[in-house]
């Protein structure tokens, strides 16, 4: 089970995270290439059905999570948005996504309300618990539900890491919760520029 990992964390153990991000190698990084699956199905926050194809061609900043989660997601998606702010003209070439792991509450009305609070081009995505599951086992992680489904009083355990995906819909790094935004703004520029050298 991927839990939502402890905010805190010894300073030894940040700083070895930091420097291996800036030296360009991935503390997180698994040893096997992640892939999102091609026929994935979700639909947006507008209620439209979205794809991996969809993003092709951009890189790929995403998250998971849920609306009535009280810390993780909100501090995840205003490093998302402080990024996007910084990249200037580079910010059209990146797709930024909140998938929400709650259907059941998370319809796109909710979605887009929410999203929209930290940044205009987060796009917030929903599915059935099928497709969620699918994808949460293409990269490697999972989710669970902690409460009583039938009444509205229950949380949801999931990672709390973002995943930075290559134009071609491979992840190129997984980047630890509590990293700052110049972490992730580093990291997306160095992506990006390594696309124009191909």
């Amino acid at each position: 089970m991927s839990r939502v990992p402890r905010r805190g964390c010894g300073a030894a153990m940040c700083l070895v995270m930091l420097l291996a991000g800036l030296l360009g190698t991935d503390p997180a990084a698994t040893q096997t290439r992640l892939l999102l699956p091609a026929d994935l199905a979700l639909t947006d926050h507008t209620g439209a059905p979205f794809t991996p194809r969809d993003t092709r061609g951009k890189v790929v900043l995403l998250a998971f999570g849920y609306t009535h989660c009280p810390d993780v997601c909100p501090m995840t998606l205003s490093v998302m948005a402080q990024t996007m702010r910084t990249l200037g003209s580079d910010a059209d070439r990146v797709a930024p996504l909140f998938v929400s792991l709650d259907p059941a509450r998370d319809v796109p009305p909710l979605l887009a309300q929410y999203v929209r609070y930290f940044h205009p081009a987060i796009v917030g995505l929903t599915g059935t618990e099928r497709e969620l599951t699918r994808l949460t086992s293409s990269l490697s992680t999972d989710f669970d539900v902690r409460g009583d489904l039938a009444g509205d009083r229950y949380t949801l355990d999931h990672t709390a890491n973002l995943y930075l995906i290559d134009a071609s819909g491979q992840v190129a790094s997984i980047v630890p919760f509590g990293l700052p935004p110049a972490f992730l703004h580093d990291r997306v520029l160095a992506l990006i520029h390594g696309e124009d050298d191909e």
